[in-house]
């Protein structure tokens, strides 16, 4: 008996095996996530979102059932992440940041470039604000936003373009953060003052006849800038002062020995700014102390390339290396 060929088939070959998905999250709770996490609660995620406090609530559950661990421990009035829940923030809040960022960037075709900063208030509001009118003399079609704020963000995982960073002693950098200049503070105060007060300011201990302006101790860079700091660098017994009047802001401070109500320690590059502009006056030009500290600007590397981020960032450095501003 004749064997039976073996069959052709149908030409169709056989059905590869495939590897089952991992099972999805839902991607909806994310947003709310996100932003408890950043907040550390539930009821400011809700404001945010425009949403109830119930419904993040509710999210975040759901989030934690599909993915089997716990996000957040839960305390009286108060949110922590968990070891997981660190670790999904940092994934969410920069995958989300290149969402928003993108999705601007479409819904923004055909408008004006943006560069976002950030840096801390008192620079932005002694340094960089009154210098902006030239830049966008040069460059009127880009639009600037400013984040002022003391909070040091990760510009990277925001979306944020530019940073100005003002880093104490012995703090390491990123290899392409760009050094613009180090700090010194001198002795600085108005000319209303020398001229009300009477006093002749022929040597350092001379300043003990006037109030005072200082940084107060809780300030991080107190140490590192203050009067008794000065006093060591110059040679001389520490000053009491006619009166001392303390500072939690640097521009405060400022606009204190401006207006003529003390003796400030001045840092650079407020300092140049104000004596450029007849604002303050220094008695003792040469005694310029190095407090360490140095500032950095910073781009965001993925926005590095970008023609009006590359502009404004190298006009910032082209700034700090010109030296004083004179308002005009």
């Amino acid at each position: 008996m004749a064997t039976r060929p073996a069959s052709r088939s149908s030409g169709r070959l056989p059905a590869a095996k495939t590897r089952a998905r991992p099972r999805p999250i839902g991607l909806a709770a994310l947003r709310g996530f996100e932003s408890s996490a950043r907040l550390l609660s539930f009821t400011l995620a809700a404001g945010e979102l425009s949403l109830t406090q119930s419904s993040i609530s509710r999210q975040v559950s759901a989030l934690e059932r599909q993915l089997g661990k716990k996000l957040f421990t839960r305390r009286t009035r108060a949110l922590e992440l968990t070891d997981a829940g660190a670790r999904l923030f940092a994934t969410v809040k920069a995958a989300l940041a290149g969402i928003d960022r993108t999705v601007g960037e479409i819904r923004g075709v055909g408008g004006p470039p943006r560069v976002t900063l950030t840096t801390y208030a008192s620079f932005a509001s002694l340094w960089l604000v009154p210098r902006l009118p030239e830049f966008q003399r040069a460059h009127a079609g880009i639009d600037i936003r400013i984040d002022a704020s003391d909070r040091m963000v990760d510009i990277n995982a925001e979306g944020l373009d530019i940073a100005i960073r003002w880093l104490p002693p012995g703090l390491s950098v990123p290899s392409d953060a760009h050094l613009v200049t180090e700090e010194e503070t001198n002795v600085a105060l108005s000319p209303r003052l020398v001229a009300s007060s009477g006093v002749e300011l022929r040597s350092p201990t001379d300043l003990d006849k006037l109030p005072l302006l200082a940084m107060d101790e809780s300030v991080p860079s107190t140490p590192y800038s203050s009067w008794g700091k000065w006093c060591e660098f110059v040679g001389i017994p520490p000053l009491d002062g006619a009166a001392r009047l303390y500072f939690t802001y640097v521009d405060q401070s400022v606009q204190a020995a401006v207006r003529g109500q003390g003796v400030a320690l001045v840092r650079t590059p407020f300092l140049d700014d104000l004596v450029a502009g007849g604002d303050l006056v220094t008695p003792f030009p040469h005694l310029r102390m190095p407090t360490g500290y140095r500032y950095f600007v910073m781009v965001n590397r993925d926005r590095a390339r970008l023609p009006h981020v590359a502009a404004f960032r190298d006009w910032l450095v082209a700034e700090f290396a010109r030296g004083p501003h004179r308002l005009t």
